[in-house]
């Protein structure tokens, strides 16, 4: 087996793959084809250049568990309108392992690790025509996972988005590649206990999406939404490999007087055994709104967030 094979299924910066968002995690994580909100950012900055107004959105998620009390994942985003040159764009992820006490081998405590993770991210989007947007970005992931030596990684990664409104009114489709950049290298054990080269990719990242707006009345809203995503790592595999190792999600949204959201919808991702339904709920008026998302995180079982926004 190859060192290539050995870790081909261990980015880096991995914690970019989680979807951030309350209004998009109630919806199944899915928002790669309807990016209709300042949430785009994350899921396709291609949406951003077709929204009508400006926004911002502030989301938290408490992710503790047993002795991890102190760990979470935020997410920022703020989206302005400039006119004729398109929208920019800038969000920032933030997790937070939390602290953990280091010991020597007679168990006295002697420091304290301090594992966190950042990605600022810029993004510019411009409609090219009536429903037809195209956005690209630039983030700077960098994560701390200890104070030891090569504790640190950082790196430049490059987005791009497109979100095209078909003809068919209230059907949109989305196209995005995300995390994209260069692989770093070096050496690992393998199972053999033998030391071998290694190289690890960035969470390079295809995603494809629908958003079905069935039903948009001043007192009812109804809309749909699929999301398939699948890491750019394994492309020597066979095709039902591949599409076996896809995440798959879907949610519908239902708006009852431009005010208040119920939401649900699936998510699937095998590789990363995370599995479940999803659920939301969500208030607006005048701009103001407060989302809540109830999704599943795998081995940290599901986690609720709670995101505050505003349009202007």
């Amino acid at each position: 087996m190859s060192a290539w094979a050995e870790t081909r299924d261990n980015p880096l910066f991995v914690w970019l793959l989680i979807e951030p968002g309350s209004r998009p995690g109630g919806l199944g994580k899915t928002f790669t084809g309807l990016a209709d909100d300042v949430n785009a950012s994350y899921y396709n900055p291609g949406g951003l250049a077709l929204q009508e107004k400006n926004g911002a959105t502030v989301m938290h998620e408490p992710r503790g568990t047993g002795d991890l009390k102190d760990m979470f994942y935020d997410y920022v985003a703020f989206g302005y309108r400039t006119g004729k040159y398109g929208t920019a764009c800038m969000d920032v992820i933030y997790t937070d392992a939390g602290k953990i006490p280091m010991t020597d081998l007679e168990g006295r405590t002697i420091g304290v690790m301090h594992s966190y993770m950042a990605a600022p991210s810029l993004y510019w989007s411009y409609p090219i025509r009536k429903g037809l947007g195209v956005g690209a970005g630039l983030t700077f992931a960098y994560e701390h996972l200890t104070d030891l030596p090569g504790g640190v990684n950082q790196q430049l990664l490059f987005n791009a988005g497109v979100l095209y409104q078909t003809p068919l009114k209230g059907l949109s489709g989305g196209l995005t590649f995300n995390k994209l950049g260069t692989n770093e290298s070096g050496t690992r054990v393998n199972k053999e206990k033998q030391p071998v080269e290694a190289s690890w990719p960035p969470p390079r990242t295809v995603r494809l999406g629908l958003g079905y707006k069935i039903l948009s009345t001043d007192l009812n809203d109804l809309t749909l939404a699929a999301d398939a995503s699948k890491l750019l790592m394994n492309l020597k595999e066979h095709l039902d490999d591949e599409l076996g190792q896809a995440v798959y999600s879907g949610g519908a949204e239902y708006i009852y007087a431009k005010m208040v959201a119920v939401r649900a919808g699936y998510y699937r991702d095998r590789v990363g055994e995370i599995k479940g339904l999803t659920l939301g709920f969500g208030f607006a008026y005048k701009g103001l709104s407060f989302d809540y998302g109830r999704v599943p995180e795998g081995g940290f079982g599901d986690r609720s967030r709670f995101a505050v926004g505003y349009l202007f």
